[in-house]
């Protein structure tokens, strides 16, 4: 899955592959590939372990950031108002949601596959499917996303494990050697 990611900052980075995320499943395997201004980054996960990890090049090092994912700050204040109509999403039709954001004065209007799991996102809390058009707040800033491909295909697992040459560490450990 390509999701297209689109702000103010974003936006003029819009041929770049700053304005991109792809998302990678397999069974309860998920893989995201971000691209920061600093680089590169993977997250991967074991869905039903709630084990992750994030792949990261710093100074020359390959890490694996151990990572306890946890329930989002908003999780749960999310308020949906199911909505008339469907949109074509990458070839796929998708429900509409009205959507109140915790801490926003605004509703918006997201849209989401409801035969395809959550779990394979933690974005939008609650939503009963796989949110594939949306806004949320990132860094101060509303951020859109659009999946704009789905694309079925069969993924090697050892593409959702940690690459030889990566050294494991703590988010304390990281820090530490930061600060070192």
């Amino acid at each position: 899955m390509v999701y297209k990611i689109t702000s103010q900052n974003t936006d003029q980075f819009s041929q770049d592959s700053l304005g991109y995320q792809i998302v990678y499943t397999k069974d309860s395997l998920l893989r995201i590939e971000n691209f920061t201004q600093i680089g590169k980054q993977v997250y991967i996960k074991h869905i039903a372990k709630n084990r992750a990890y994030i792949l990261m090049e710093f100074n020359g090092e390959k890490v694996a950031l151990k990572s306890i994912p946890e329930e989002p700050v908003n999780a749960g204040k999310y308020e949906f108002k199911k909505k008339m109509g469907k949109e074509v999403i990458a070839g796929k039709s998708a429900r509409k949601m009205q959507v109140k954001i915790p801490n926003i004065d605004s509703l918006f209007i997201m849209y989401y596959f409801d035969d395809i799991s959550h779990d394979y996102s933690e974005a939008v809390p609650g939503l009963p499917g796989l949110p594939v058009k949306y806004t949320l707040l990132v860094n101060d800033e509303l951020a859109d996303f659009e999946l704009i491909q789905l694309e079925p295909r069969q993924v090697s697992i050892d593409f959702f494990g940690i690459p030889a040459g990566y050294k494991i560490m703590t988010m304390d450990e990281f820090i530490e050697g930061f600060q070192n």
